[in-house]
């Protein structure tokens, strides 16, 4: 005889995809539990510089999905979850050089495109961000996007749905049945019963499921030292953040450096895309030649004192694309991984429509192919999904 499930839905990982998706669960009216082997943001959320951002997004897929998420996460802002934790500013990209500045045209033309909450509202040279330095060829300055701490994010969304949502850490999900009625989950010293299971867990779904082509993307990035707050009105990113995502591991030709100044008074300067997984690990080379970068085109830094150097670990994948679908053989198991740098712009969204599937409801409308184009499926060729 079959179990009955002890909560409608379980969800592996509580960072921000999780706790975004527990809320929406929360607010269907459903039984939910979240899982952490450590606890809320304790990983990729925790160490995320935070940026709502469409204009950083790969053109095509990501690009809308991450239009449609800025507005949906707008929404939440407006005396819901996210209240306390986003808020809308503008952002600056500046060029050096003729491949930062085709990154930059590029970039009107896929924001024109897709036509959503984010324009360009001036094109011109480094006058646009007065204190910017004397090298920067372009500025473009963009409205409409924003600021979400990963941590803050989390948070909200699980104050807000209460003790609607049942939080189980530390645990960590070492494996699962799934049957026509629902999913049993081993915890290791225990097990749990649950209708549907949706695995937001990073790079801890590749322990799950091996035949996923996950990769850790390490991320140095550096703070400093408290002063004027209000200088820099909003994050400051190199074109060269741009190629990097288009360039196929390629190496763009001057490091992709984002000033990101922070509500403390603070700035954040980072950061790096380089495969490994250890989050101990600080290269000072590296990280010299990130503050060189940042101090020339934003002078300022220069009067600013680095109080921490620390290191974050993204899940991402071979293709480039993050992993969101049910498994091609268990229509009860849903992952939803390896958004390495777009899971804070993209959870909104992602959260909705995970809760919107496991709910029955299917994903909303004109977002079928976008969605789809995410499915596991497309990993059909590797071993057996079923269990794990």
């Amino acid at each position: 005889m079959t179990p009955s499930p002890d909560i409608d839905v379980a969800i592996a990982g509580a960072g921000v995809i999780g706790a975004s998706t527990a809320w929406h669960l929360a607010q269907a009216g459903l039984r939910v539990a979240i899982i952490d082997a450590e606890g809320p943001a304790a990983a990729a959320s925790g160490a995320s510089d935070g940026a709502v951002s469409v204009a950083s997004k790969k053109p095509g897929v990501m690009a809308r999905l991450a239009s449609a998420s800025l507005a949906h996460t707008a929404t939440l802002a407006k005396g819901g979850p996210l209240s306390r934790a986003f808020r809308r500013r503008p952002s600056f990209l500046f060029g050096q050089g003729p491949e930062e500045a085709a990154a930059l045209d590029a970039l009107a033309a896929k924001l024109a495109q897709i036509g959503g909450p984010v324009s360009v509202e001036n094109d011109g040279g480094a006058a646009l961000l007065p204190g910017c330095g004397m090298g920067v060829d372009r500025i473009v300055r963009l409205m409409g996007e924003g600021h979400m701490p990963g941590h803050k994010a989390v948070h909200g969304y699980l104050a807000s749905a209460g003790d609607r949502v049942q939080r189980i850490w530390p645990a960590r999900l070492k494996g699962h049945e799934a049957d026509a009625t629902g999913v049993t989950l081993d915890l290791g010293m225990s097990q749990l019963r649950a209708g549907f299971l949706i695995v937001a867990a990073g790079l801890g779904a590749g322990e799950l499921w091996p035949q996923l082509p996950l990769i850790p993307r390490a991320g140095q990035l550096i703070v400093t030292d408290s002063g004027p707050a209000g200088v820099l009105p909003g994050a400051l990113t190199a074109a060269a953040y741009l190629l990097a995502k288009t360039r196929d591991g390629a190496p763009p030709p001057r490091p992709p450096v984002v000033i990101d100044p922070l509500s403390t008074g603070q700035y954040l300067v980072g950061s790096t895309r380089e495969a490994h997984g250890d989050p101990r690990l600080n290269d000072f080379a590296t990280i010299a030649a990130l503050m060189e970068r940042a101090a020339a085109v934003w002078p300022p830094l220069l009067g600013r004192r680095i109080i921490r150097i620390f290191t974050g670990v993204r899940a991402a994948v071979a293709d480039g694309l993050p992993v969101f679908g049910t498994l091609p053989d268990s229509p009860r198991v849903l992952l939803a991984t390896g958004f390495e740098g777009d899971g804070i712009c993209l959870s909104a969204l992602i959260g909705r429509e995970a809760a919107r599937i496991a709910c029955g409801d299917g994903v909303t409308a004109g977002l079928e192919a976008d969605l789809a184009a995410l499915s596991p499926t497309r990993f059909t060729k590797h071993a057996r999904w079923g269990a794990a």
